[in-house]
C-alpha cells in the first residue's frame, strides 16, 4: 500500500513505495586533524622517515566499525585555510569561505529547505559564513584549549519552539567553559581531553533536548573537536595517541544515543597529520607534510538505520561526502556548486520530480504503477528498489505537454520537467541575458581604452 502525503517543509508530494527507516536526524563529527589510518584496523600508518607508528589502543571505535559503512580511502584536496570544512559542507573541492556564504551552497541549505534544524557545536571551522549557515552556533571565538571563549549565535527563526530552550543550554555551556577547561593541569593533557568534552557534551544536551521537547523536529548537528589537532601539531606522536584514546572512550555516549533515537551518525575529519618519527611533533599544511598519506586520507564512518555495515575499499575524494550523506538522509538535492559523486548506501533509491506547474505523475514499473500523484508541482518518491526499469509519465495540466521516460535508479535522482517553449527559448533566461550585458559592458570598456589609447597617440 502506497503511503501520500504532504511534506510541510517543501509544499511537495511525498510518496513512500517501501520501508525506507530514514533517520529522523544526524549528528555529523568532524574530528580535527585525525587521519584515516590511525583508527582503521586495516590501514598501518607511517612517519615521513618511513618507520612504522605504534597505532592508539582502541576498544570502541573497532565496535563501531563492526556497526558501520566504512570508507577506506577518502582523500582532501590540496589543504589552504578552513578547506577541509568547507569541501565537507558544499561538495566542492574548491570551496572558500565565501562560497560556503552562498544561497543553496550548503549542505546546511538543503536540508533545512527539507525542514531540518540546523545546529553546530563548532571548536574550529567556525568562519562567519559558517556561523551564519546554521540556525543554532555554539563555537569557541579564539581556538584556544587553555582560554576558550564560547559564544552563542542564532540565525534561524526564534518561533521553533524548541530552539529557545538549546540557546538557553548553550548559554550554560558559554558560561562555564573556561572554568572547566581550567579545572585541569595547565600544560597536561587532560587539558586537551577537557576541551574536546565540551563540545560531545553540548552536543549530546542538545540531543537530550531535542529528543524530548523537539520531537517533531528533524535536526542537522554538527560538531566539531579540535584538541587532536592541537595536540599533534604541540605534543607530538604521542600526545596525538593520546587524544586518540581518549576520543575512543569519550565517543560511547554519543554512538549509543544516536542508535536509541533513530539517528545517523558521521565520523570523518577536515585533513590528517603526519610525524616526522614517533618522537617529533606534527604537522599538516606545510610542503614537508601535505602530500603524506596520512594527513590526505580521512575517516568516513557511516552509522545509520536505513544502511547496512560495509567496507568500502574503492577511493573517493572528499567532494563526494555531502552527496553520500544527503543520499543516507533520503535527499535527492544537492549543493549549488557540488561536484562530488552521490554513493547511494540505502538499500532503496529517491526520485524527485520538479515540473514547471501543476502535474499530473505517474511511475511504473513492467507495465505495473507503482505510484501516481496529481494537483501538485514537486514529488519526493522514496523507497524504489534499485536496479530496476521505471516509467515516468507526467501531463503539465495548464498545457496538456506530456512528458515520458524511461528510468533507470542506482543512485538517487532530479528529473526536471520544462515546458518546450522554455527549452527553446533559451535567449530569453536570465543567464543569457547575463551574458548580453556583460558583452555590452566589455564592448563599451574596450571602446574606451581605444579613445584613451588614440587621444594619448594624437597629443
Amino acid at each position: 500500500m502506497l503511503c501520500i502525503t504532504i511534506n510541510p517543509a517543501g509544499c511537495a508530494t511525498f510518496i513512500e513505495t517501501g520501508n525506507t527507516n530514514t533517520p529522523d536526524g544526524v549528528v555529523v563529527l568532524i574530528v580535527d586533524g585525525l587521519g584515516n589510518g590511525y583508527i582503521n584496523p586495516e590501514r598501518d600508518v607511517k612517519a615521513i622517515d618511513g618507520s612504522v607508528l605504534q597505532k592508539p589502543g582502541l576498544s570502541n571505535l573497532p565496535y563501531i566499525y563492526d556497526q558501520a559503512v566504512i570508507f577506506d580511502s577518502v582523500y582532501v584536496p590540496a589543504l589552504k585555510g578552513n578547506s577541509g570544512h568547507n569541501v565537507i559542507m558544499t561538495g566542492n573541492r574548491d570551496a572558500d569561505d565565501t562560497m560556503v556564504g552562498y544561497d543553496n551552497a550548503s549542505i546546511y541549505d538543503v536540508v533545512r529547505k527539507h525542514g531540518y534544524l540546523t545546529v553546530g557545536v563548532l571548536e574550529r571551522g567556525d568562519s562567519e559564513e559558517v556561523v551564519a549557515e546554521n540556525d543554532l552556533v555554539i563555537h569557541d571565538t579564539t581556538n584556544s584549549i587553555n582560554e576558550p571563549v564560547m559564544q552563542v549565535s542564532v540565525s534561524g527563526n526564534r518561533e521553533i519552539d524548541v530552539l529557545p530552550l538549546l540557546e538557553k543550554e548553550f548559554e550554560t555551556h558559554a558560561s562555564r567553559a573556561l572554568s572547566r577547561v581550567e579545572s585541569t593541569p595547565s600544560g597536561s593533557i587532560q587539558r586537551y581531553y577537557a576541551y574536546n568534552k565540551l563540545a560531545l557534551d553540548a552536543a549530546m544536551d542538545s540531543i537530550n533536548i531535542l529528543e524530548k521537547e523537539g520531537r517533531d523536529t528533524k535536526y542537522f548537528i554538527t560538531v566539531n573537536i579540535a584538541a587532536l589537532d592541537t595536540a599533534g601539531l604541540y605534543r607530538g606522536y604521542e600526545g596525538y595517541g593520546q587524544c586518540i584514546e581518549n576520543l575512543d572512550s569519550m565517543i560511547v555516549p554519543l554512538y549509543e544515543t544516536c542508535r536509541e533515537n533513530n539517528l545517523a551518525l558521521v565520523i570523518t575529519s577536515d585533513h590528517g597529520m603526519a610525524f616526522p618519527d614517533a618522537e617529533s611533533r606534527g604537522g599538516a599544511k606545510s610542503e614537508k607534510y601535505a602530500s603524506a598519506n596520512e594527513v590526505r586520507n580521512v575517516p568516513l564512518i557511516i552509522l545509520s538505520p536505513n544502511i547496512k555495515q560495509q567496507r568500502i575499499q574503492e577511493t573517493i575524494g572528499q567532494e563526494d561526502v555531502a552527496p553520500i550523506l544527503l543520499s543516507t538522509l533520503g535527499i535527492a538535492d544537492r549543493p549549488a556548486f557540488c561536484e562530488g559523486r552521490e554513493k547511494n548506501l540505502k538499500e532503496y533509491a529517491v526520485l524527485k520530480v520538479v515540473s514547471p506547474g501543476i502535474t499530473s505523475m505517474k511511475l511504473s514499473n513492467s507495465g505495473k504503477e507503482v505510484c501516481s500523484g496529481s494537483n501538485d508541482s514537486m514529488y519526493y518518491i522514496t523507497g524504489l528498489e534499485k536496479n530496476k526499469q521505471y516509467t515516468l509519465e507526467t501531463v503539465i495540466d495548464s498545457s496538456g505537454e506530456t512528458y515520458k521516460e524511461t528510468l533507470s535508479i542506482e543512485n538517487d535522482r532530479v528529473i526536471e520537467i520544462k515546458e518546450k517553449d522554455e527549452k527553446q527559448d533559451s535567449t530569453a533566461s536570465p543567464e543569457n541575458n547575463m551574458h548580453l550585458v556583460g558583452g555590452v559592458l566589455i564592448g563599451v570598456i574596450n571602446l574606451t581604452g581605444l579613445a584613451i589609447i588614440f587621444r594619448i597617440m594624437r597629443n
